[in-house]
């Protein structure tokens, strides 16, 4: 055999036998397929809704605080948005309506600061939170309005879930119900995170 030839034969070889490792080679994992799912996670737009309070539905046996005396209890609806993939930014804050939050709330020793409860329907779950608002600032960025925070710790979640978290950047005006702000050019009422947590990766 040529030396040309026995070169020829000794490529063929090593061509082979590498072939033959990378089929053995198993395949790299998904990462993101195999990582446990331990939180959902929904990004909802709230709206004030004109419903009738029901007497002592507020108590503080319920709420763990005093209502106000006025306007105590509030009813919202929560619906879906749609935003740009490439960067985030929200397209439309009104879908389709997907939960329901009941809320009530009270006076702090903090005028800005205010006591808040909720019971919340979403996705066929019933829970509650407690937690509080804040108005952050007023008559800003115009003359009527009050952006304010919120935040409710979140339990009574059906299993698997053992907790969760709702935050929400809140724009409050004179217009009371509704998802338009007096004056007008703002979302009314919250853009909210809700954060549910479940047990043991389950």
């Amino acid at each position: 055999m040529t030396r040309a030839r026995r070169r020829a034969a000794a490529a063929v070889s090593i061509v082979a036998v590498l072939t033959q490792l990378s089929s053995c080679k198993t395949a790299p994992a998904n990462r993101d397929a195999a990582r446990p799912v331990s939180e959902i996670i929904y990004v909802l737009r709230s709206i004030r809704e004109a419903k009738a309070p029901e007497v002592d539905w507020c108590e503080s046996s319920r709420t763990g605080f005093e209502p106000f005396a006025i306007d105590a209890e509030r009813s919202f609806s929560f619906w879906s948005v749609r935003s740009q993939p490439e960067d985030g930014h929200l397209v439309d804050a009104k879908q389709k309506r997907v939960a329901e939050l009941r809320a009530c709330f009270g006076a702090t020793p903090e005028r800005a600061r205010q006591n808040f409860y909720a019971e919340i329907e979403l996705g066929g779950m019933s829970f509650r939170g407690s937690g509080e608002c804040l108005a952050l600032m007023t008559d800003f960025p115009e003359p009527g309005l009050y952006p304010v925070r919120c935040q409710l710790t979140l339990s009574g979640l059906p299993a698997p879930f053992v907790g969760g978290l709702l935050t929400t950047n809140t724009m409050t005006s004179a217009a009371r119900f509704g998802g338009e702000t007096q004056p007008a050019g703002y979302t009314q009422a919250s853009i909210a995170t809700i954060r549910l947590w479940k047990k043991n990766h389950e």
